[in-house]
Protein backbone atom coordinates (compact mmCIF):
# COMPACT_ATOMS: atom_id res chain seq x y z
CA UNK A 1 0.00 0.00 0.00
CA UNK A 2 1.04 3.64 -0.24
CA UNK A 3 2.32 4.28 3.26
CA UNK A 4 2.01 8.05 3.13
CA UNK A 5 -1.64 7.87 2.11
CA UNK A 6 -2.47 5.29 4.72
CA UNK A 7 -0.65 7.11 7.49
CA UNK A 8 -2.57 10.26 6.69
CA UNK A 9 -5.83 8.39 7.08
CA UNK A 10 -4.76 6.65 10.27
CA UNK A 11 -6.92 7.16 13.35
CA UNK A 12 -5.69 10.19 15.33
CA UNK A 13 -5.08 8.23 18.51
CA UNK A 14 -2.50 6.12 16.69
CA UNK A 15 -0.26 8.92 15.42
CA UNK A 16 1.63 11.79 17.00
CA UNK A 17 0.04 15.24 16.66
CA UNK A 18 2.05 17.86 14.78
CA UNK A 19 4.02 20.36 16.84
CA UNK A 20 2.49 23.80 16.99
CA UNK A 21 4.98 26.47 15.81
CA UNK A 22 4.51 30.19 16.16
CA UNK A 23 1.83 32.21 17.96
CA UNK A 24 -1.55 30.62 18.42
CA UNK A 25 -4.61 32.72 18.02
CA UNK A 26 -7.80 33.25 16.12
CA UNK A 27 -11.31 34.53 16.60
CA UNK A 28 -14.17 32.70 18.25
CA UNK A 29 -15.28 31.20 14.94
CA UNK A 30 -11.88 29.60 14.40
CA UNK A 31 -11.90 28.26 17.96
CA UNK A 32 -15.37 26.76 17.47
CA UNK A 33 -14.24 25.18 14.23
CA UNK A 34 -11.20 23.74 16.00
CA UNK A 35 -13.38 22.21 18.72
CA UNK A 36 -15.73 20.73 16.13
CA UNK A 37 -12.81 19.20 14.27
CA UNK A 38 -11.53 17.69 17.50
CA UNK A 39 -14.94 16.17 18.22
CA UNK A 40 -15.15 14.79 14.70
CA UNK A 41 -11.62 13.41 14.98
CA UNK A 42 -12.45 11.73 18.30
CA UNK A 43 -15.57 10.17 16.82
CA UNK A 44 -13.62 8.88 13.81
CA UNK A 45 -11.13 7.34 16.22
CA UNK A 46 -13.88 5.57 18.15
CA UNK A 47 -15.51 4.27 14.97
CA UNK A 48 -12.17 3.04 13.61
CA UNK A 49 -11.32 1.20 16.82
CA UNK A 50 -14.84 -0.24 17.01
CA UNK A 51 -14.63 -1.57 13.46
CA UNK A 52 -11.14 -2.95 14.11
CA UNK A 53 -12.47 -5.12 16.97
CA UNK A 54 -14.81 -7.00 14.57
CA UNK A 55 -17.82 -6.28 16.83
CA UNK A 56 -19.71 -9.53 16.18
CA UNK A 57 -16.86 -11.51 17.78
CA UNK A 58 -16.47 -9.01 20.61
CA UNK A 59 -20.19 -9.28 21.43
CA UNK A 60 -19.84 -13.06 21.46
CA UNK A 61 -17.14 -12.79 24.14
CA UNK A 62 -19.08 -10.14 26.04
CA UNK A 63 -22.10 -12.44 26.27
CA UNK A 64 -20.39 -15.81 26.64
CA UNK A 65 -18.20 -15.13 29.70
CA UNK A 66 -21.03 -13.93 32.01
CA UNK A 67 -23.36 -16.61 30.61
CA UNK A 68 -20.88 -19.40 31.37
CA UNK A 69 -20.49 -18.06 34.91
CA UNK A 70 -24.25 -17.98 35.46
CA UNK A 71 -24.49 -21.50 34.06
CA UNK A 72 -21.78 -22.72 36.43
CA UNK A 73 -23.35 -20.95 39.41
CA UNK A 74 -26.95 -22.09 38.76
CA UNK A 75 -26.88 -25.13 41.12
CA UNK A 76 -25.22 -23.08 43.88
CA UNK A 77 -27.78 -20.30 43.42
CA UNK A 78 -30.60 -22.83 43.71
CA UNK A 79 -29.22 -24.31 46.93
CA UNK A 80 -27.62 -21.29 48.64
CA UNK A 81 -29.46 -18.32 47.15
CA UNK A 82 -28.25 -15.62 44.79
CA UNK A 83 -27.05 -13.33 47.60
CA UNK A 84 -24.54 -15.92 48.81
CA UNK A 85 -23.09 -16.57 45.37
CA UNK A 86 -23.33 -13.22 43.57
CA UNK A 87 -20.26 -11.41 45.00
CA UNK A 88 -17.81 -14.17 44.10
CA UNK A 89 -19.37 -14.69 40.67
CA UNK A 90 -19.44 -11.00 39.76
CA UNK A 91 -15.76 -10.60 40.64
CA UNK A 92 -14.93 -13.77 38.72
CA UNK A 93 -16.76 -12.40 35.65
CA UNK A 94 -14.76 -9.16 35.80
CA UNK A 95 -11.46 -11.02 36.23
CA UNK A 96 -12.18 -13.18 33.18
CA UNK A 97 -14.06 -10.76 30.92
CA UNK A 98 -11.52 -7.93 30.75
CA UNK A 99 -8.57 -10.02 29.49
CA UNK A 100 -10.90 -12.08 27.28
CA UNK A 101 -12.05 -8.94 25.45
CA UNK A 102 -8.44 -7.79 25.09
CA UNK A 103 -7.35 -11.17 23.69
CA UNK A 104 -10.34 -11.05 21.32
CA UNK A 105 -9.15 -7.70 19.99
CA UNK A 106 -5.60 -9.04 19.60
CA UNK A 107 -6.77 -12.09 17.62
CA UNK A 108 -9.16 -10.27 15.28
CA UNK A 109 -6.70 -7.43 14.78
CA UNK A 110 -3.86 -9.81 13.94
CA UNK A 111 -6.08 -11.51 11.38
CA UNK A 112 -6.75 -8.17 9.68
CA UNK A 113 -3.03 -7.35 9.63
CA UNK A 114 -2.10 -10.55 7.78
CA UNK A 115 -5.23 -10.61 5.62
CA UNK A 116 -5.09 -7.01 4.45
CA UNK A 117 -4.65 -7.89 0.76
CA UNK A 118 -7.47 -10.45 0.94
CA UNK A 119 -9.69 -7.97 2.78
CA UNK A 120 -9.21 -5.40 0.03
CA UNK A 121 -11.22 -7.82 -2.11
CA UNK A 122 -13.54 -9.49 0.40
CA UNK A 123 -13.99 -6.83 3.10
CA UNK A 124 -12.81 -3.46 1.76
CA UNK A 125 -14.72 -1.65 4.52
CA UNK A 126 -12.40 -2.93 7.29
CA UNK A 127 -10.14 -0.21 8.77
CA UNK A 128 -6.77 -1.36 7.38
CA UNK A 129 -8.12 -2.36 3.97
CA UNK A 130 -10.03 0.93 3.73
CA UNK A 131 -6.95 2.99 4.62
CA UNK A 132 -8.41 4.32 7.87
CA UNK A 133 -5.75 2.56 9.95
CA UNK A 134 -2.11 1.92 9.12
CA UNK A 135 -0.37 -1.40 9.69
CA UNK A 136 1.85 0.25 12.30
CA UNK A 137 -1.18 1.55 14.14
CA UNK A 138 -2.86 -1.85 13.93
CA UNK A 139 0.24 -3.54 15.35
CA UNK A 140 0.30 -1.07 18.23
CA UNK A 141 -3.35 -1.75 19.02
CA UNK A 142 -2.82 -5.54 18.93
CA UNK A 143 0.33 -5.57 21.04
CA UNK A 144 -1.09 -3.13 23.59
CA UNK A 145 -4.19 -5.34 23.92
CA UNK A 146 -2.08 -8.46 24.39
CA UNK A 147 0.18 -6.71 26.90
CA UNK A 148 -2.76 -5.40 28.92
CA UNK A 149 -4.34 -8.86 28.99
CA UNK A 150 -1.11 -10.39 30.33
CA UNK A 151 -0.68 -7.59 32.85
CA UNK A 152 -4.27 -7.96 34.06
CA UNK A 153 -3.95 -11.73 34.50
CA UNK A 154 -0.83 -11.37 36.65
CA UNK A 155 -1.76 -8.21 38.55
CA UNK A 156 -4.92 -9.50 40.22
CA UNK A 157 -4.44 -12.44 42.55
CA UNK A 158 -7.85 -13.88 41.69
CA UNK A 159 -6.87 -14.04 38.02
CA UNK A 160 -3.78 -16.14 38.74
CA UNK A 161 -5.65 -19.29 37.84
CA UNK A 162 -4.22 -22.08 35.72
CA UNK A 163 -7.61 -22.53 34.05
CA UNK A 164 -7.86 -18.84 33.14
CA UNK A 165 -4.23 -18.65 31.99
CA UNK A 166 -4.61 -21.74 29.79
CA UNK A 167 -7.82 -20.32 28.29
CA UNK A 168 -6.30 -16.93 27.52
CA UNK A 169 -2.88 -18.18 26.43
CA UNK A 170 -4.39 -21.00 24.38
CA UNK A 171 -6.78 -18.61 22.62
CA UNK A 172 -3.97 -16.14 21.88
CA UNK A 173 -1.63 -18.90 20.66
CA UNK A 174 -4.22 -20.49 18.37
CA UNK A 175 -5.34 -17.07 17.15
CA UNK A 176 -1.74 -16.26 16.27
CA UNK A 177 -1.18 -19.63 14.58
CA UNK A 178 -4.42 -19.18 12.63
CA UNK A 179 -3.35 -15.90 10.99
CA UNK A 180 0.43 -15.49 11.20
CA UNK A 181 3.18 -17.15 9.19
CA UNK A 182 4.87 -19.55 9.18
CA UNK A 183 2.05 -21.72 10.52
CA UNK A 184 -0.94 -19.71 9.21
CA UNK A 185 -3.49 -22.44 9.93
CA UNK A 186 -6.14 -20.74 7.81
CA UNK A 187 -4.33 -22.03 4.70
CA UNK A 188 -5.54 -25.52 5.66
CA UNK A 189 -9.34 -25.88 5.85
CA UNK A 190 -9.08 -28.65 8.43
CA UNK A 191 -6.64 -26.79 10.68
CA UNK A 192 -8.70 -23.61 10.35
CA UNK A 193 -11.87 -25.43 11.40
CA UNK A 194 -10.00 -27.13 14.23
CA UNK A 195 -8.75 -23.78 15.51
CA UNK A 196 -12.21 -22.19 15.58
CA UNK A 197 -13.85 -25.24 17.16
CA UNK A 198 -11.21 -25.49 19.89
CA UNK A 199 -11.32 -21.79 20.76
CA UNK A 200 -15.09 -21.26 20.59
CA UNK A 201 -16.16 -24.69 21.77
CA UNK A 202 -13.54 -25.99 24.15
CA UNK A 203 -11.28 -23.22 25.45
CA UNK A 204 -13.95 -20.58 25.92
CA UNK A 205 -16.61 -22.93 27.24
CA UNK A 206 -14.60 -25.36 29.35
CA UNK A 207 -11.89 -22.89 30.38
CA UNK A 208 -14.22 -20.21 31.68
CA UNK A 209 -16.51 -22.84 33.19
CA UNK A 210 -13.53 -24.26 35.10
CA UNK A 211 -12.55 -20.77 36.25
CA UNK A 212 -16.11 -20.03 37.37
CA UNK A 213 -16.26 -23.29 39.33
CA UNK A 214 -13.00 -22.35 41.05
CA UNK A 215 -14.71 -19.16 42.14
CA UNK A 216 -17.35 -21.34 43.79
CA UNK A 217 -14.72 -23.23 45.75
CA UNK A 218 -14.19 -26.26 43.52
CA UNK A 219 -10.67 -27.51 42.84
CA UNK A 220 -9.01 -29.64 40.17
CA UNK A 221 -11.14 -32.01 38.15
CA UNK A 222 -14.12 -31.26 40.40
CA UNK A 223 -14.57 -28.21 38.20
CA UNK A 224 -15.44 -30.35 35.17
CA UNK A 225 -18.76 -32.14 35.34
CA UNK A 226 -21.33 -33.48 32.91
CA UNK A 227 -23.10 -30.14 32.57
CA UNK A 228 -19.92 -28.35 31.55
CA UNK A 229 -18.90 -31.02 29.08
CA UNK A 230 -22.39 -31.15 27.50
CA UNK A 231 -22.38 -27.37 27.02
CA UNK A 232 -18.88 -27.54 25.51
CA UNK A 233 -20.09 -30.19 23.05
CA UNK A 234 -23.00 -27.97 21.97
CA UNK A 235 -20.80 -24.92 21.39
CA UNK A 236 -18.12 -27.07 19.79
CA UNK A 237 -20.65 -28.09 17.12
CA UNK A 238 -21.75 -24.47 16.82
CA UNK A 239 -18.08 -23.57 16.33
CA UNK A 240 -18.04 -26.07 13.46
CA UNK A 241 -21.01 -24.27 11.88
CA UNK A 242 -19.16 -20.95 12.11
CA UNK A 243 -15.96 -22.53 10.73
CA UNK A 244 -17.81 -24.01 7.75
CA UNK A 245 -19.71 -20.83 6.95
CA UNK A 246 -17.24 -18.03 7.60
CA UNK A 247 -15.31 -18.45 4.34
CA UNK A 248 -18.32 -18.89 2.04
CA UNK A 249 -18.64 -15.15 1.25
CA UNK A 250 -14.84 -14.82 0.88
CA UNK A 251 -14.24 -17.19 -2.02
CA UNK A 252 -13.04 -14.57 -4.50
CA UNK A 253 -10.38 -13.03 -2.26
CA UNK A 254 -9.25 -16.44 -0.96
CA UNK A 255 -8.82 -17.75 -4.51
CA UNK A 256 -6.73 -14.73 -5.50
CA UNK A 257 -4.56 -15.15 -2.38
CA UNK A 258 -4.12 -18.90 -2.86
CA UNK A 259 -6.04 -19.78 0.32
CA UNK A 260 -7.55 -23.23 -0.30
CA UNK A 261 -10.50 -22.97 2.06
CA UNK A 262 -13.24 -25.58 1.98
CA UNK A 263 -15.43 -23.08 0.14
CA UNK A 264 -12.75 -22.70 -2.54
CA UNK A 265 -12.16 -26.46 -2.82
CA UNK A 266 -15.75 -27.71 -2.72
CA UNK A 267 -17.64 -24.60 -3.80
CA UNK A 268 -19.70 -22.13 -1.75
CA UNK A 269 -22.97 -23.95 -2.46
CA UNK A 270 -21.75 -27.18 -0.86
CA UNK A 271 -20.30 -25.46 2.19
CA UNK A 272 -23.32 -23.24 2.78
CA UNK A 273 -25.63 -26.25 2.54
CA UNK A 274 -23.41 -28.34 4.84
CA UNK A 275 -23.14 -25.62 7.48
CA UNK A 276 -26.88 -24.99 7.35
CA UNK A 277 -27.72 -28.68 7.77
CA UNK A 278 -25.35 -28.97 10.75
CA UNK A 279 -26.95 -25.91 12.35
CA UNK A 280 -30.49 -27.13 11.78
CA UNK A 281 -29.59 -30.58 13.13
CA UNK A 282 -27.97 -29.07 16.23
CA UNK A 283 -30.96 -26.87 17.02
CA UNK A 284 -33.49 -29.59 16.21
CA UNK A 285 -31.83 -32.21 18.41
CA UNK A 286 -31.43 -29.66 21.20
CA UNK A 287 -35.13 -28.81 21.03
CA UNK A 288 -36.09 -32.48 21.02
CA UNK A 289 -33.66 -33.39 23.79
CA UNK A 290 -34.85 -30.72 26.20
CA UNK A 291 -38.43 -31.54 25.31
CA UNK A 292 -37.85 -35.15 26.37
CA UNK A 293 -36.06 -34.03 29.54
CA UNK A 294 -38.97 -31.70 30.37
CA UNK A 295 -41.42 -34.58 29.97
CA UNK A 296 -39.29 -36.75 32.25
CA UNK A 297 -39.23 -34.03 34.90
CA UNK A 298 -43.01 -33.69 34.76
CA UNK A 299 -43.48 -37.44 35.11
CA UNK A 300 -41.15 -37.36 38.11
CA UNK A 301 -43.24 -34.64 39.74
CA UNK A 302 -40.67 -31.88 39.26
CA UNK A 303 -42.49 -29.04 37.49
CA UNK A 304 -39.88 -26.45 38.54
CA UNK A 305 -37.24 -28.50 36.72
CA UNK A 306 -39.49 -29.00 33.72
CA UNK A 307 -40.09 -25.26 33.25
CA UNK A 308 -36.54 -24.23 32.22
CA UNK A 309 -36.25 -27.33 30.05
CA UNK A 310 -39.45 -26.46 28.20
CA UNK A 311 -38.16 -22.91 27.82
CA UNK A 312 -34.91 -24.16 26.28
CA UNK A 313 -36.78 -26.50 23.95
CA UNK A 314 -38.94 -23.62 22.74
CA UNK A 315 -35.91 -21.35 22.41
CA UNK A 316 -34.14 -23.94 20.25
CA UNK A 317 -37.26 -24.26 18.08
CA UNK A 318 -37.32 -20.47 17.72
CA UNK A 319 -33.65 -20.52 16.71
CA UNK A 320 -34.36 -23.24 14.17
CA UNK A 321 -37.30 -21.31 12.71
CA UNK A 322 -35.24 -18.12 12.61
CA UNK A 323 -32.33 -19.88 10.88
CA UNK A 324 -34.63 -21.46 8.31
CA UNK A 325 -36.27 -18.12 7.58
CA UNK A 326 -32.94 -16.31 7.33
CA UNK A 327 -31.60 -18.96 4.93
CA UNK A 328 -34.55 -18.59 2.56
CA UNK A 329 -33.53 -17.23 -0.86
CA UNK A 330 -29.83 -16.94 0.10
CA UNK A 331 -27.65 -17.38 -2.99
CA UNK A 332 -24.30 -18.98 -2.14
CA UNK A 333 -22.68 -16.99 -4.98
CA UNK A 334 -23.86 -13.67 -3.52
CA UNK A 335 -21.26 -12.61 -0.91
CA UNK A 336 -23.47 -9.89 0.60
CA UNK A 337 -26.42 -12.23 0.99
CA UNK A 338 -24.31 -14.99 2.51
CA UNK A 339 -22.61 -12.57 4.89
CA UNK A 340 -26.00 -11.28 6.06
CA UNK A 341 -27.05 -14.89 6.76
CA UNK A 342 -23.72 -15.49 8.53
CA UNK A 343 -24.48 -12.55 10.83
CA UNK A 344 -27.92 -14.06 11.51
CA UNK A 345 -26.17 -17.28 12.55
CA UNK A 346 -24.15 -15.24 15.04
CA UNK A 347 -27.43 -13.92 16.45
CA UNK A 348 -28.51 -17.50 17.13
CA UNK A 349 -25.08 -18.05 18.71
CA UNK A 350 -25.66 -15.08 21.03
CA UNK A 351 -29.14 -16.31 21.90
CA UNK A 352 -27.74 -19.75 22.72
CA UNK A 353 -25.42 -18.25 25.31
CA UNK A 354 -28.21 -16.11 26.75
CA UNK A 355 -30.23 -19.30 27.23
CA UNK A 356 -27.31 -21.31 28.65
CA UNK A 357 -27.93 -20.41 32.33
CA UNK A 358 -31.35 -22.11 32.09
CA UNK A 359 -29.81 -25.48 31.19
CA UNK A 360 -30.54 -28.10 33.84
Amino acid sequence: HRRAGVAAAEAPWLRQPPLAIGPQGGDDGAEVEKVEKQKSSLWETIVTLYDFTRPHTLVGTLISVPAVHLFAAAPAIASQGAAAVAPAMLWSVVLALVPALLINLYITGLNQIYDVEIDKVNKPYLPIAAGRLSLAGAWRACLISLGLAVAWSWTFFGARSLALHITLAGSAALGTAYSAPPIRMKRSPFLAAFCIIVVRGLLVQLGFYWFAMEGLGRVGLECLDGRGIAAAAFFGVFGLVIALMKDVPDVLGDELAGIKSMSVRLGPEVMLKTATIVLWTLLGTTAGGFGILAGSALLAGQPLLALPRVSLSLAALWGLRFAIGAHKDVDARDPKGVYAFYMDVWKVFYASYLCLPLAR
